[in-house]
């Protein structure tokens, strides 16, 4: 099973280790608003992706809560704020969603690939996240966290490679800027709300392990079963669990499917 394995790409990806009193990100110590500085114009969308908006249905029956915790309970989760086990290795993965293709918000292209990210020469702050879930995954991010850099609305959409968390989350200054495409005038400097990881390049795939592949091993009882990018699709940051990571590098490398 997938799910069961060892990942044994971190040591390879020089992914350091780190201890169990690693400081975490809380809501009442949030990080400073330094301003940022993008090295490549780029923006994530939360309201993407490649499936179409839900139809309006008639509301359903209110949901048991012990429905609810189960469904919870399948997210990846860290067991302790630093994000790594006994040995110092990741324990929950990330999936980070940005648009190869040319796309305009407020007449700015937006448009970021992981070539993009591969020319930068410093870490890249993924701003224009303005989605809370997709922020929460970001401040639970630590510094050597890898992730996959998946292309959203892309021919074809999937996962073409490797990223790391640079630095973890600060507050995105991009929120307050009148002339950034994803401007929130309802955020405020003094109780920020939207926050932001850096990232850098670590590892192009040969092939593109496209949304459709991903999706056939996502039926019941499947390997991706329980991914986050399959049971919600609209999220542009999303968790990934040790087994999935797996199973998605195998594919990556020819080993698996």
């Amino acid at each position: 099973m997938a799910g069961t394995r060892r990942s044994t790409r971190q040591s390879t990806f020089a992914d350091p280790k780190y201890s169990q009193s690693s400081p975490s990100t809380s809501d009442a110590d949030p990080p400073k608003a330094n301003s940022i500085k993008t090295i490549c114009r780029k923006r994530a969308r939360d309201d993407d992706e490649d499936s179409p908006p839900p139809k309006r249905t008639v509301k359903p029956k209110r949901t048991p809560k012990s429905t609810s915790k189960t469904a919870a309970a399948r997210l990846a989760t860290p067991s302790n704020p630093s994000n790594r086990d006994a040995q110092g290795l990741q324990q929950v993965f990330w999936l980070l969603k940005a648009e190869p293709l040319p796309r305009y918000e407020n007449g700015v292209n937006v448009a970021f690939s992981i070539d993009d990210l591969q020319k930068c020469t410093a870490p890249e702050p993924w701003t224009g996240v303005r989605n809370p879930q997709a922020r929460n995954n970001m401040r639970m991010m630590r510094k050597g966290d890898l992730g996959f850099f998946y292309h959203s609305n892309a021919k074809p959409s999937g996962v073409v490679g490797v990223l790391r968390v640079a630095r973890e989350a600060e507050v995105d200054t991009t929120a307050f800027d009148k002339h950034d495409p994803y401007y929130d005038p309802k955020s405020d400097r003094e109780n920020p709300k939207w926050y932001c990881v850096a990232v850098e390049f670590v590892k192009k795939f040969d092939d593109v392990v496209d949304l459709h592949r991903i999706k056939g091993y996502a039926a019941s009882t499947g390997p991706l079963e329980k991914m986050q990018l399959v049971t919600n699709s609209r999220l542009s940051v999303s968790r990934v669990s040790r087994g999935e990571w797996d199973f998605i590098m195998d594919l990556a490398e020819g080993k698996g499917g």
